[in-house]
């Protein structure tokens, strides 16, 4: 079951979600966790710890008006904020834990005041490293709290990296979010074939003909979600296995960084000592050309050598513009599998599985409510249930559907469009060409039931929240590859041919007719 505290902040990044674009989002909110509260009087105590003095400096120069907001509305009361910097864990040529900082130097500072760090001094043992650098005693700091390249579950470095910190100032190493693991990733139609390529990765990273392995699919549906959880289970059943997560963002503003400090040979060599990298959005690469030629040669150094490599995009390799051609073709060397939006069944799933882990009760009616309700992003649905919990917790209010409805307002927008079924689709489909729809789910492959066919399963992926798979047993019992067959033959005839993008447009006229009345 998940701290109050964790649950507390994750309300809060929802909040914040709203209040800033996703990529800064992604970039400076993210990585922020929030390690503890305490009450002063009146007002309450909040530290954060942040992976870096200059994550901490940024975030306090643009976003602490945004933090303080949504930490106030949350606890009902004035926050005063202070900032952890999370130590980086490094291993030194003796194989011993070296820090980028001493250890007597203070890692907590309110309000973001920054206090330099000496990093010429000697750790407290005295002894030096084989390197010829001062060596620390490897102990953790003195609040306790393991740094960020631990991970929860294991007792040593969970991804040591030499990594320093004026050459990655902004972005290495991320920390895995504990929280997405393959344990909380609900598996379904939508996901199955990447959760389980996912799995396969995580077990034999670097080995399987999986690499790289691109998820892609709309926003809010699980990439990163699946990303962090076959990082986290890499790292779990290999601690000293290094693995590095960035968003594309990040890594273009490590790629800069590197160039105006002059250490660009150390920032390549910091990537190519990685076991594991995970890059996230990778569409936004797409016009960054020196970026993109900088990636490309780390892509290949690693792929060679045998090192995992795991992407994630919102769109399939084909449709990314901006990307040089050299670099799609290495995106699509292993496997590209994509995450559909969750059927009813598994956004009801995901919402069973948020209360039994939280302890927050809630009756069928509600569940039903917004798994119906909020439809194409898990985000979106987890933000609803995070609202709830956060009212729930705050309030004591009890949650009865029509104060759910009434919370939920701005989440939920009353729907004008009512549902049609892939049975009304395929019938009305029929229909149009005149055919019988007992045929279209035949076995007949000549070219008008065909072309119906296929025409009545793309509006079927349009229209309805069924599974490809859902949809294929709809005509006869086709698999999956077939209704992605279907959809992008039908594609290929609308950039060509003119006729039948009037019949499809017909088509569309009546099958919104039905909606519409229903």
């Amino acid at each position: 079951m998940e701290s109050r505290t964790e649950n507390l902040w994750h309300a809060c990044k929802e909040a914040l979600r709203e209040r800033v674009d996703a990529r800064p989002f992604q970039t400076w909110l993210e990585p922020i966790s929030l390690t503890q509260t305490k009450q002063d009087g009146d007002v309450v105590l909040v530290e954060l710890e942040v992976p870096s003095d200059f994550h901490r400096d940024w975030v306090g120069q643009h976003y602490e008006k945004d933090l303080r907001q949504v930490l106030a509305d949350a606890v009902g009361t004035n926050v005063r904020l202070g900032y952890t910097i999370a130590e980086h864990v490094l291993v030194g040529a003796d194989g011993e834990p070296e820090f980028p900082f001493p250890e007597s130097a203070p890692r907590s500072q309110e309000n973001g005041a920054s206090q330099a760090a000496r990093p010429g001094r000697p750790a407290s043992n005295g002894r030096p490293s084989s390197n010829g650098r001062p060596a620390s005693n490897g102990r953790p700091a003195s609040n306790g709290r393991p740094s960020s390249n631990f991970s929860p579950g294991t007792k040593g470095p969970a991804a040591p990296l030499r990594v320093r910190p004026e050459t990655m100032p902004n972005a290495a190493p991320r920390t895995l979010n504990p929280n997405y693991t393959f344990d909380s990733f609900i598996e379904a139609d939508c996901n199955r074939l990447a959760r389980s390529a996912g799995v396969a990765v995580s077990e034999q990273p670097g080995v399987t003909s999986f690499n790289p392995f691109l998820i892609y699919g709309r926003v809010g549906l699980g990439k990163t979600h699946l990303a962090h959880a076959i990082g986290n289970a890499i790292v779990g059943s290999g601690p000293r296995t290094s693995v590095l997560y960035m968003t594309s963002e990040a890594f273009t503003n490590c790629f800069v960084q590197a160039i105006q400090n002059n250490t660009l040979g150390e920032f390549t060599t910091t990537f190519r000592e990685i076991d594991v990298l995970i890059v996230d959005d990778i569409q936004f690469f797409g016009g960054k050309e020196k970026t993109q030629e900088q990636f490309f040669h780390l892509f290949n150094d690693l792929h060679q050598r045998g090192k995992q490599i795991v992407l994630c995009a919102d769109r399939s390799p084909a449709e990314i513009d901006g990307i040089e051609e050299r670099l799609l073709s290495r995106f699509r060397w292993g496997l590209s599998a994509d995450v559909q939006p969750p059927d009813l069944e598994t956004r009801t799933a995901i919402l069973q599985s948020h209360c039994k882990r939280s302890g927050l009760e809630l009756s069928h009616d509600i569940v039903d409510y917004i798994a119906y309700n909020v439809r194409d992003n898990i985000r979106l649905l987890e933000g609803a249930f995070n609202r709830l919990y956060a009212l729930n917790r705050m309030t004591s209010q009890e949650l009865t559907l029509p104060f759910v409805q009434d919370a939920l307002a701005d989440l939920i927008q009353a729907r004008v469009r009512k549902t049609i079924s892939a049975r009304e689709i395929r019938d009305i489909v029929a229909e149009y060409y005149s055919l019988d729809p007992a045929i279209m789910a035949g076995k007949s492959r000549k070219r008008h039931i065909v072309d119906a066919r296929q025409t009545a399963m793309h509006f079927c992926k349009a229209l309805t929240q069924l599974s490809l798979e859902a949809i294929g047993k709809q005509f006869g019992g086709r698999d999956h590859s077939t209704v992605i067959h279907a959809c992008k033959a039908v594609q290929a005839r609308l950039d060509t041919d003119v006729q039948y993008r009037s019949e499809l447009a017909a088509v569309e006229r009546l099958l919104t007719q039905r909606i519409v009345h229903a």
